[in-house]
């Protein structure tokens, strides 16, 4: 008999430290990250994946977010606005509320609608098109849009003598390429310069590289501007190479990555660049960052990298400070802070959610990306 009773209370205190033990461990936070992970312009997406992986091991290291650990759905968007808009509604057939991405500003076109339809809240690392700005919707940035980025390549060209320009820009990415180029071809009139020759490709349907530089010199440019991926920008770069014609050329900073100098090697050499990344940068977050990344990844961190860190950190400092995780919540806490300490500088987010950052001006020198002073 004693020893039914026994056992009856070592089976009570065993169901007793069960439902404890379930009770103390929360059940972990789950965001969604989209982004294009496979095809020539990959290589923003696989950065910004990184990039945000840091911040989640760094964040669970911490004890996770209100005691929750964090954990990602990473789904690949191939670049394509039907399958940006299939895996948005993946992840929230999954239950997912907050989403990082998506890296090309084309994605937003379905994408943006759906998350608004469904209160969801997108933090984007990289989308930076022009249309997106001035919206109350339920997307944040944490970089500057387009046209600041359009005035910046101007200023540049103009202040090198450009006035007679050949573009070329990707077409699938329009809204971004495309916002670009109608900016920059409204400033160049305004300072008596103008597009003399411009042409769309598709990256990865295998563009006529070399059949599209050779219209492109054919129009006798003073300089020329490619608005494409890193890979796309570095086999235009390696046909104007070839064609032995030292025109100055000039790139968006989409290409501003490790890819360029990789594949186009003495091709890129003096191209010029704008960056959202300052590579002389002291700040301690951001060595600190720097080191870590190398580390792991064995490459120096891109912009998008670095961006999508930072998009997940001001996510997860709202859902801290506020305790909450309703997305309208959290949206309104990300405006109402306004000021962000980046990795390296600064970030301002306005009361649309959009984001004001610094711009550097680099070209390539002795394969490496030099700043200009």
């Amino acid at each position: 008999m004693k020893n039914n009773k026994k056992h009856s209370w070592l089976i009570v205190f065993f169901i007793g430290a069960l439902i404890f033990s379930s009770c103390s461990h929360q059940q972990p936070l789950i965001i969604g990250f989209s982004a294009g992970l496979t095809g020539s312009a990959s290589e923003m997406g696989v950065n910004g994946r990184n990039g945000l992986m840091m911040a989640v091991e760094e964040i669970n290291a911490g004890g996770g977010v209100n005691g929750r650990l964090v954990e990602v759905r990473i789904k690949d968007d191939q670049n394509n606005q039907e399958t940006a808009l299939a895996v948005e509604q993946e992840l929230y057939d999954e239950g997912v509320l907050f989403i990082i991405g998506h890296m090309t500003s084309n994605m937003a076109k379905l994408s943006l609608p759906f998350v608004n339809e469904n209160n969801l809240l997108m933090i984007s690392p990289t989308m930076s098109s022009y249309e997106l700005v001035d919206q109350d919707d339920h997307f944040i940035s944490v970089v500057s849009s387009n046209d600041v980025e359009a005035k910046f390549l101007v200023e540049n060209i103009l202040e090198n003598g450009g006035k007679q320009i050949a573009v070329i820009y990707e077409s699938q990415n329009k809204a971004y390429t495309g916002t670009i180029k109608d900016l920059i071809a409204a400033d160049l009139v305004k300072n008596g310069g103008r597009i003399i020759y411009e042409e769309s490709f598709q990256s990865g349907s295998s563009p006529e590289y070399l059949e599209i530089s050779n219209r492109v010199l054919n129009s006798n440019p003073d300089t020329i501007l490619i608005l494409g991926s890193s890979f796309d920008s570095a086999m235009f770069s390696q046909q104007f190479y070839k064609a032995g014609k030292h025109v100055p050329i000039y790139l968006s900073l989409w290409a501003m990555n490790n890819d360029l100098i990789l594949q186009g090697g003495n091709s890129v050499e003096g191209v010029y660049i704008p960056s959202l990344l300052d590579t002389d940068s002291q700040n301690p977050a951001y060595l600190n960052f720097r080191e870590s990344y190398r580390n792991k990844y064995g490459a120096e961190p891109t912009f998008a990298a670095i961006y999508a860190y930072e998009a997940a950190m001001i996510l997860f400092d709202a859902m801290e400070t506020e305790k909450s995780l309703e997305p309208e919540t959290i949206k309104a806490a990300i405006i109402k802070k306004e000021t962000h300490q980046g990795l390296q500088d600064k970030i301002i987010i306005d009361q649309y959610g959009d984001a004001s950052r610094t711009l550097y001006h680099y070209i390539i020198q002795d394969g490496q990306f030099k700043k200009v002073d």
